[in-house]
């Protein structure tokens, strides 16, 4: 599910800060993973709005099966917000999530649920949560992925952010609760089909599209985004 970065989105005579979540991208399999099998992913993806800033998010995320179809999760993740702002302010945003993914009866239908925190240096730190719903078919050559998710982020130590674009008219922004959803659709490919029919986890490549919606007390916004991704089994 899902986005990433103490979001800076530029309105046409304001910028505006939002407390973001904490995973930006993730095509992730129908089914989980088998009791001790263990996989890295790694993603990348860009988010943009029409004439307005966007952001640059990686990710690096460990999966493992616990058994009873569940596997869990750990992953970090970085984002850089490509603003047109004369600031000086950094620019990066980075995080870690812990997370569960529950496949009931190994079948079409997974869910996921994450909590997690990170900082960015200008904005402070956040805490946030995230849980959300995959839908696919599973097999071993493509694998048609579509999913929703909801996510809220708190500000823990919240500072004003110096976001001006004219020099004659300086703004700041601070970050406050914001709550968001992420509609996603994609594709896994298997790079070892022969590998998966005879049960192993094989390698993966995912690729895939989003489009996220932000709210907060005083504002609202709504990014597209691209990504792609490796899958390695350990």
């Amino acid at each position: 599910m899902k986005l990433a970065a103490v979001l800076l989105v530029a309105t046409a005579c304001s910028q505006h800060l939002y407390s973001p979540p904490t995973q930006a991208y993730q095509v992730a399999p129908v089914h989980t993973l088998d009791t001790e099998q263990r996989a890295v992913d790694i993603d990348g993806s860009t988010h943009s709005q029409i004439f307005d800033p966007g952001y640059d998010a990686g990710s690096v995320r460990l999966r493992g099966g616990v058994g009873n179809d569940t596997e869990l999760s750990l992953e970090a993740m970085s984002a850089i917000v490509n603003s047109s702002s004369i600031s000086t302010a950094s620019r990066g945003v980075y995080a870690g999530r812990g997370g569960v993914r529950i496949n009931p009866g190994h079948g079409a239908i997974s869910f996921n649920a994450g909590i997690g925190g990170g900082f960015a240096p200008a904005a402070g730190t956040f805490a946030a949560i995230d849980g959300g719903i995959s839908a696919g078919y599973d097999n071993c050559y493509v694998v048609p992925i579509a999913s929703a998710s909801l996510f809220a982020s708190q500000p823990l130590e919240a500072r004003a952010v110096d976001v001006t674009v004219d020099p004659d008219k300086p703004m700041t922004s601070t970050p406050v609760r914001t709550a968001g959803a992420t509609i996603r659709g994609g594709l896994r490919v298997s790079l070892s089909p022969s590998a998966c029919h005879a049960g192993h986890e094989a390698p993966w490549i995912t690729a895939g599209f989003d489009v996220t919606s932000l709210v907060d007390a005083t504002s609202h916004a709504q990014l597209v985004g691209l990504g792609a991704g490796l899958t390695f089994p350990l």
